[in-house]
């Protein structure tokens, strides 16, 4: 009995012994999530893609900037054509390993849309070139710290160390990427809020749950009955639109707000409260919140509702669809277009009098331009950087005032511009509403769009149809 126990404690030591210097599974250190679909990715895996370099760098909310180093990794884009990839009816959640997640839309995995701050003074800039979104695994030749930032970084990397990004957009220790369907979240997420001032901009969900996240803008608070509300506080907000500096330090104008306006938040219903912009600066105990107890709201409250301990009740408004400021005459700031562009100048170059350009699709009517009809607007005889042939001269109009034009229908996210050949090309809508110096212009021949800060691929030839969807 004695021998046959101590074969069997031996064949066990001898299989434990195997199990334990046998070669094991590689970990995984990315999921790919598509519906269904998980694709795993170990990390020979993943350096196996094509990989890219560059300098990427971070400011933090409290003005503190990281200097740009050299990061290298996958482009985004890259890896997401491993599981089915990224089209403008999609968005994407990147999560790290303690659950935070931030969501992008693909403006900004196709065109690096983040803004950018100067890595000397920490002031917001026009992005210099275009920033490529990457999962990184190494910086300055080193596999990334496990304990500080890795070993999967999220970076926007661009050619020079001459700009950085906002720290909370550069997510550590990510495990997984998530794509989602537009037409699927729609009723959740797809929703766009209408902020209105000395400049417009439809707030869509990406850009809302980013600067909403714990380590940006959010604020907190907890009604009488105990439901915990998180959200963004609504001077944040106004600070996009009351002129055309939509973040940074002096992002909110204190001197606006001191000299007095108004500020009405509307539901979808109609429902209407007016607040004060003294009692609204730089309170963060107005929030217009996302979440109540950590989900989603729903029902009337959706999708966003104001709260806050300086509210009544009644003036805790449900269903938010637009925020107006209303300034009185003489105090409203001028945005750069009114300041820089030369408008209603007489045209350079006179236009192709027999074409038209259509706009259709989620617009309540369809509208057909001429060239009579686009000079109305306003003409700008300027000069744009072409992303292969440098600086040219051009003549057109302000695009987001055409857009202007129509009444965009609110599910509509994304332009396709057809030209006279049947090529389609796809453009974020809110990039263009966004898109100061974009221009729908003309030579003598035909209708063009004129986009700077663009990738070439935007900048359409022989344009007759604006198909909003």
């Amino acid at each position: 009995m004695k021998k046959f126990l101590t074969v069997l404690l031996l064949g066990v030591y001898l299989l434990l012994s195997a199990c334990s210097t046998g070669t094991q599974a590689p970990k995984t250190v990315l999921e790919l999530v598509n519906g269904d679909q998980v694709v795993s990715l170990t990390m020979d895996q993943l350096k196996a893609l094509p990989a890219v370099e560059g300098w990427s760098g971070v400011r933090f909310s409290d003005g503190v900037i990281t200097a740009p180093t050299r990061y290298k990794g996958v482009p985004l884009r890259t890896l997401l054509n491993q599981n089915g990839g990224i089209g403008q009816g999609r968005s994407l959640e990147v999560f790290n390993e303690d659950g935070y997640a931030i969501t992008l839309d693909p403006g900004d995995i196709f065109d690096g849309n983040y803004i950018t701050y100067d890595v000397t003074t920490g002031d917001e800039i026009e992005t210099h070139g275009t920033l490529l979104t990457i999962v990184a695994y190494e910086r300055e030749g080193q596999a990334l710290s496990f304990e500080s930032e890795g070993p999967l970084r999220l970076v926007m990397i661009s050619e020079t160390p001459s700009q950085v990004v906002d720290e909370y957009m550069s997510v550590k220790g990510i495990t997984q990427l998530k794509l989602k369907y537009f037409d699927i979240i729609r009723e959740r997420d797809g929703w766009t809020v209408d902020l209105i001032g000395a400049v417009s901009e439809p707030m869509s969900l990406a850009t809302f749950e980013s600067g909403a996240a714990p380590y940006c803008h959010m604020a907190s608070w907890t009604d009488d009955k105990g439901h915990f509300w998180s959200g963004i506080p609504l001077y944040y907000l106004i600070g996009r639109v009351d002129d055309d500096k939509k973040h940074g330090e002096n992002g909110f104008r204190d001197d606006l707000a001191q000299a007095g306006y108004t500020i009405d938040v509307i539901s979808a219903n109609g429902y209407k409260v007016t607040l004060d912009s003294r009692t609204v600066m730089r309170n963060d105990n107005i929030i217009v919140a996302n979440h109540m107890d950590g989900e989603d709201l729903s029902g009337e409250d959706f999708p966003l509702h104001l709260v806050g301990s300086y509210l009544s009740k009644k003036q805790m408004v449900g269903g938010i669809s637009k925020i107006v400021i209303n300034f009185p005459t003489g105090i409203r700031a001028k945005t750069s277009t009114e300041t820089q562009a030369p408008m209603g100048e007489i045209p350079a170059v006179r236009g192709p009098d027999k074409a038209t350009v259509t706009l259709i699709g989620l617009i309540d009517d369809e509208k057909t331009l001429t060239v009579d009809d686009l000079i109305a607007f306003g003409v700008v005889n300027t000069t744009l950087e072409h992303p292969m042939e440098g600086d040219m001269k051009v003549t057109g109009v302000p695009f987001n005032k055409v857009l202007a034009s129509v009444s965009i229908k609110p599910m509509a996210r994304t332009i396709a511009f057809i030209q006279k050949d049947g090529f389609t090309l796809y453009v974020s809508l809110a990039d263009l509403q966004a898109c100061d110096r974009c221009l729908l212009g003309w030579n003598e021949e035909m209708f063009n769009a004129y986009l700077p800060g663009f990738e070439l691929t935007f900048w359409a030839e022989g344009l007759n149809t604006i198909i909003f969807e």
